[in-house]
């Protein structure tokens, strides 16, 4: 299964580097938004630093994981 989350608009600096990280909560909420309740401890993902389209696993059950992707873009001011 692949899911498509909206953007995620953060804050970043200069160089495009986020200040902070995004969290499996970050993913957690927009699923929110999209109608999907999924417990956010669920979520596995790398270390998200930088804008630029990323991939999460989000177990749905022992023998189910569904691939989520998702933007980091740039917060507008």
């Amino acid at each position: 299964m692949l899911l498509m989350v909206s953007r995620l608009p953060l804050k970043v600096s200069a160089t495009g580097a986020i200040y902070g990280s995004v969290t499996s909560l970050h993913i957690a909420e927009e699923l929110v938004k999209l109608g999907l309740d999924v417990d956010r401890k669920s979520i596995v993902l790398k270390d998200v630093k930088e804008i630029g389209t990323y991939k999460a696993a989000v177990k749905l059950h022992k023998d189910v994981t569904a691939e989520v992707t998702f933007e980091v873009v740039a917060e507008e001011a």
